[in-house]
């Protein structure tokens, strides 16, 4: 079972990418590519449940650390997602505390939780690694809560003083749309708001993250961002197949 490095996560920008197309092909490429971590969104994405178990099969033996964006905080799909052999779960839309303290529990097994208990499942290499996994499993297990309307960016302080929660994950397109700017992620408040979730994980020991953008990843360095994620599957396969017809048609 492999987990993300918690000392990089502290203190050093670690790259990931979103994969949304539901393929166990496209999850092993990337994987191979070198990203330090991937989310398989079921959230937004075209695979299922039924798929997921083949995408994270696909980055084994690599680097790349596999999170799972659930739906919901559904503890039924969270358990599914833990036992399959995700390092950790993304939560969507998050608004407050209280919601990001129901995430944590249903991630965490007894006493900390209430994540139910097998032991011949995939994350325990089907019982082969139980007791290890069993000691891992709630102190690693990357629990990341999204922050995507500016009323959960004004509570992200009491968001990030959760137990157990350990990034706070800026979805810009959301947070953006409930400013009233959609896809404008340069505003003045929209910045504010940026800097809310990091000073809140800067000052209750947390990460921030964020999905970013080639022009913004620099500035989203600068203000403190470390889980960071650029562009998706899908995105990748829209920009080669247009430069590929681009080409074509100049060519003609």
């Amino acid at each position: 079972m492999q987990w993300i490095d918690r000392n990089r996560l502290k203190t050093e920008m670690l790259a990931g990418t979103f994969l949304n197309l539901g393929s166990a092909s496209v999850v092993e490429i990337a994987a191979e590519t070198g990203f330090d971590w991937l989310l398989i969104d079921l959230e937004h994405g075209s695979g299922t449940l039924a798929d997921l178990r083949g995408q994270l099969l696909a980055t084994r033996g690599t680097k790349a650390v596999p999170i799972v964006r659930v739906p919901s905080a559904d503890p039924d799909a969270v358990k599914f997602v833990m036992d399959s052999g995700a390092a950790g779960a993304m939560f969507p839309y998050v608004a407050n505390a209280q919601e990001a303290a129901r995430c944590v529990q249903m991630m965490k097994y007894p006493p900390a939780g209430t994540r139910g208990v097998a032991q011949i499942i995939r994350a325990t290499n089907y019982g082969r690694d139980w007791q290890k996994y069993q000691a891992e499993a709630n102190a690693q297990s990357l629990v990341v809560v999204q922050i995507e309307t500016p009323e959960s960016a004004d509570q992200a302080d009491e968001i990030a003083s959760v137990p157990g929660v350990d990034v706070l994950f800026v979805g810009p397109m959301d947070l953006s749309i409930n400013l009233g700017h959609p896809g404008n992620f340069t505003p003045p408040a929209f910045i504010q708001y940026l800097k809310n979730v990091v000073r809140a994980c800067e000052r209750n020991g947390k990460t921030a993250g964020i999905l970013s953008r080639p022009e913004l990843l620099e500035s989203h360095r600068q203000l403190g961002f470390r889980f960071v994620a650029l562009g998706s599957d899908s995105g990748a396969v829209v920009a080669g197949l247009t430069n590929s017809l681009k080409a074509m048609k100049n060519a003609i």
